[in-house]
């Protein structure tokens, strides 16, 4: 009997030796699959943090300290200003603001790209952007910041080559942008030349077009035109115009002024839909001298309202050859 309850003890010994080395190892392995699902974890992390770049501190024109992507893989373009710089600067657009299409020359590069009609803010949200590019006017502006990294963009505050410049930063592709601004600036001194050989150093110029029924005068930096004509062909601004308009980039003016801001030759465009051009049938207009020597250029306002690279070489081509023919 004896020796049968020490046989009895022994087992029950054994069964509570293999339960324990079995709640250990259980342990262990639930400890060793944490630890591996951890480490998955943490490698999936930064295999995805190294695909798409990292964050990096961007100050924006308006002094706000922000976050974007080093190398953004998804942008959409709300000011609608910038979308031919982004897409001449190699960015992966996949949405820009529906407005852009009224331009013959910017409508072709939007074939892959989606329309975003203004202020829709869902439409944004399912491209999934990862940047987006906006005016600091814009009233969906935070709304568009809880979706993304947001740069909201003076448009006063730039001129059009050192925004070209910014927006290469912003993207990851100041290289490029460099790259086209030097090619651009080596163009316009032969095109200089050309140009005072055909007027002469003292020619002036100026740039007008109505919408509804204000109509306007632009500056040296406020598309159009104006930064090729002013500044890159050195045409020089009437004194009106620099007294009144250069520093506010823009002003209404009525039909009876226009002879006060008026040039040796005057680029004028189409304007809008709602646009009357009556001014153009008074006699003011008809006195001008620009008017009188056939030195009128008509432009498509929707074209020259941009000042990106791809506008910028289409309206350089019309310009040249208004003032060289």
């Amino acid at each position: 009997m004896k020796k049968f309850i020490s046989i009895i003890a022994l087992m029950m010994v054994l069964v509570l030796a293999a339960c324990s080395n079995s709640g250990g190892s259980t342990e262990e392995s639930a400890e060793e699959s944490e630890g591996s699902a951890s480490e998955t974890s943490e490698e999936t992390s930064a295999e995805s943090s190294e695909a798409s770049g990292g964050m990096v501190s961007y100050t924006t024109d308006g002094g706000e300290e922000i976050e974007i992507p080093e190398d953004p893989q998804r942008v959409v373009v709300m000011a609608t200003s910038y979308f031919g710089n982004v897409m001449q600067l190699d960015a992966n657009v996949v949405g820009a603001h529906a407005r852009v299409t009224e331009s013959d020359v910017l409508e072709p590069y939007t074939e892959d790209i989606e329309l975003v009609e203004e202020g829709n803010i869902e439409q944004v949200m399912n491209l999934d952007p990862d940047l987006i590019i906006a005016f600091n006017s814009d009233e969906n502006l935070d709304k568009l910041k809880a979706i993304a990294p947001t740069v909201p963009i003076d448009y006063a505050k730039w001129n059009y080559l050192d925004i070209h410049r910014e927006l290469g930063k912003i993207t990851n592709t100041e290289e490029k942008a460099e790259e086209w601004i030097a090619g651009w600036e080596a163009e316009l001194e032969e095109d200089k030349a050309a140009v005072e050989e055909a007027i002469g150093p003292d020619a002036t110029a100026s740039v007008i077009e109505q919408y509804a029924k204000d109509i306007y005068v632009y500056g040296t930096n406020w598309g159009r035109g104006t930064e090729i004509l002013y500044q890159g062909l050195g045409v020089d601004v009437p004194e009106a115009i620099q007294n009144d308009v250069v520093e506010t980039g823009w002003k209404a003016i009525s039909a009876e002024e226009i002879e006060k801001y008026s040039g040796d030759y005057m680029f004028v465009g189409t304007g809008d839909s709602g646009a009357d051009n009556a001014y153009r049938d008074t006699a003011v207009w008809e006195n001008l001298e620009a008017v009188q020597n056939d030195r009128v250029v008509e432009f498509d306002s929707p074209t020259f309202y941009y000042n990106d690279p791809y506008s910028l070489e289409y309206q350089k081509d019309i310009i040249m050859e208004a003032l060289t023919k």
